[in-house]
């Protein structure tokens, strides 16, 4: 975990945040993958909105309790809570039989056509490596996960869990409607390569053209933002807790300059999201994220 990460760990301190700078975010997101023949995807702009969000204040356990999984799951749970026409009606909903755990839905909700619809979600951030062009060639930060392999689970494991018969016959021992609709939201970011990361653009992967986007560097490579750029840059390097939100949490940023921004995100070999902002005469001015990464050996490049 990063600096801030490691510092609430040693703390203790429960972490609380205005979840409403994380719905915000999700409602402007668009889906990572398109639509396909077996997956209808969720695009949260869909969902209608009450006018006006008061802060929500909410409360996290400390680092490393603090899941961004549920963080998610909580913003998703925030959307619905303000549409008039989509209800959810069961959340988290482990099926279990005699013999074993089956699975888990993450969640059933109502639509406005009086459907009753099986939604997975996930939230995932995902670096395409240098010359890649699979899907399979977009990581996570850590090297840990694969936007193939989650596509996949998702797509033809989770979804269908809702289709099986003991499954249907534990929702009914539950009184939980069964879905005869299934929906997958899949958000988050793709990062690229510093070098290209505005202008790549891969074609026939499935992967929605309109995606969040941000670039990546490794430690030996960082030195390219302070060389590459006209204006006053300062950076601000999120806690774990501000992922999602990200620049939404920030409505007076405070950036700090080049030097103690790669101090900050060179100190420990785990992956660090940054904000880059430029100084203009009324302020600073949120331009990208970023991911600042451990260089690996060998640097990824393949």
């Amino acid at each position: 975990m990063g600096q801030q990460d490691q510092q609430n760990h040693q703390s203790g301190s429960p972490i609380k945040l205005d979840i409403q700078k994380d719905i915000a975010w999700l409602r402007q997101s668009q889906p990572l993958m398109c639509d396909t023949q077996e997956v209808t995807l969720l695009n949260p702009s869909d969902l209608e909105s009450a006018v006006n969000q008061q802060p929500s204040m909410v409360t996290y356990p400390a680092q490393p309790a603090y899941r961004l999984g549920k963080h998610f799951e909580d913003c998703v749970q925030g959307l619905f809570e303000s549409s008039k026409a989509n209800h959810i009606v069961a959340r988290n909903i482990v099926i279990q039989t005699p013999e074993r755990t089956l699975g888990e839905l993450d969640l059933i909700y109502k639509n406005a056509n009086q459907q009753w619809v099986h939604l997975e979600l996930a939230i995932k951030f995902y670096l395409l490596t240098k010359d890649g062009s699979k899907l399979s060639d977009y990581i996570g930060p850590a090297g840990h996960d694969r936007l193939d392999l989650k596509w996949e689970r998702l797509r033809d494991h989770q979804l269908s869990l809702s289709k099986k018969p003991k499954v249907i016959e534990f929702l009914q021992q539950q009184a939980i409607p069964q879905p005869t609709k299934r929906e997958l939201l899949l958000t988050g970011m793709l990062f690229y390569a510093y070098e290209n990361w505005t202008s790549i653009h891969l074609e026939g992967l499935g992967i929605n053209p309109q995606h969040q986007r941000g670039f990546w560097l490794e430690h030996h490579e960082i030195s390219q933002l302070q060389h590459t750029h006209q204006c006053e840059q300062g950076y601000i390097v999120l806690p774990k807790w501000h992922w999602i939100g990200g620049p939404n949490h920030y409505e007076t940023p405070t950036p700090v300059d080049y030097t103690t921004m790669v101090e900050l995100t060179t100190a420990d070999p785990w992956p660090n999201m940054i904000l880059v902002y430029e100084k203009t005469q009324t302020g600073w001015v949120f331009k990208v994220r970023g991911l600042i990464l451990a260089t690996k050996k060998p640097p990824l490049v393949t």
